[in-house]
């Protein structure tokens, strides 16, 4: 499968995400942030889930935060 191939499949989605502010790395920033979210869940400080994300997807802690606070802000699509 080429890079083309996966974007002509995924036009729609791709479009909706740069819509709402996305770019292509957010599906790796998605990944960090259930992880943080996963450990939150579970009863840890979120100090200690933002350190622990650290660790293990070796990138800083203000990265972290943004990725945290970048997900959870709300977006509006007008389509």
């Amino acid at each position: 499968m080429t890079r083309y191939e996966i974007i002509e499949q995924h036009e729609e989605v791709l479009r909706l995400c740069a819509m709402a502010g996305g770019s292509a790395q957010d599906w790796q920033h998605a990944e960090i942030y259930r992880y943080v979210k996963k450990l939150r869940s579970d009863g840890h400080k979120m100090e200690y889930c933002v350190q622990c994300a650290v660790v293990r997807y070796v990138i800083s802690p203000a990265t972290v935060w943004r990725i945290l606070r970048d997900m959870d802000e709300p977006v509006t699509i007008n389509l």
